[in-house]
């Protein structure tokens, strides 16, 4: 779903803008998800993981911006993509229509400057606008920054998926499972 663009500003007084990701921004948001899933443990893939080309990317944010109950949402300050968050339907039956999933994701650099509550609070309420009324995310054990954030956004955790995921050292980690009623 296209939004309409708004402007925040960051912490430190930069400006940035919330927007709808587009199919140019495929070649850089390659780059991006290379970055974050490089400078942290907590996202589900690993920097080689990330081996998409322009075409394939293209073609899936295409598809987030026409599609009528989700949206990805980019956040950009100086022209550099410096966050992303989605809101992703959970389906379309009505037993399940009033849940979605939600995933954020910010550059190092821009954690701590107030940018990931703005994405929160906007997603959230575009989420609302689009009829739903309970947003799900899951937060890797160890993230206590985004587990803190999450809980001063309202949401609240129902339970936990153990080993939800596996490092190359053979390591484990548990998933905590929080929501959020709208």
């Amino acid at each position: 779903m296209v939004f309409e663009e708004k402007e925040i500003i960051l912490k430190d007084g930069r400006k940035c803008k919330l927007r709808s990701i587009d199919k140019s921004d495929s070649a850089d948001m390659i780059e991006y998800l290379r970055i974050v899933s490089g400078e942290t443990e907590f996202l589900l893939r690993y920097a080689d993981e990330v081996t998409y080309t322009i075409e394939d990317e293209a073609k899936l944010l295409e598809g987030k911006r026409n599609a009528p109950r989700e949206i990805m949402m980019a956040a950009e300050v100086e022209g550099k993509l410096a966050g992303t968050c989605c809101i992703m339907t959970k389906g379309e039956i009505r037993r399940i229509r009033h849940r979605c999933d939600f995933a954020i994701a910010l550059a190092q650099e821009f954690c701590d400057a107030g940018l990931g509550t703005e994405m929160m609070k906007y997603s959230i309420s575009l989420a609302k606008d689009m009829g739903y009324e309970q947003v799900e995310l899951g937060v890797v054990d160890g993230n206590n920054r985004a587990k803190h954030l999450y809980e001063k956004m309202g949401f609240v955790e129902i339970g936990k998926t153990l080993k939800a995921l596996k490092y190359d050292d053979g390591s484990y980690r548990d998933e905590y499972l929080m929501v959020k009623m709208l």
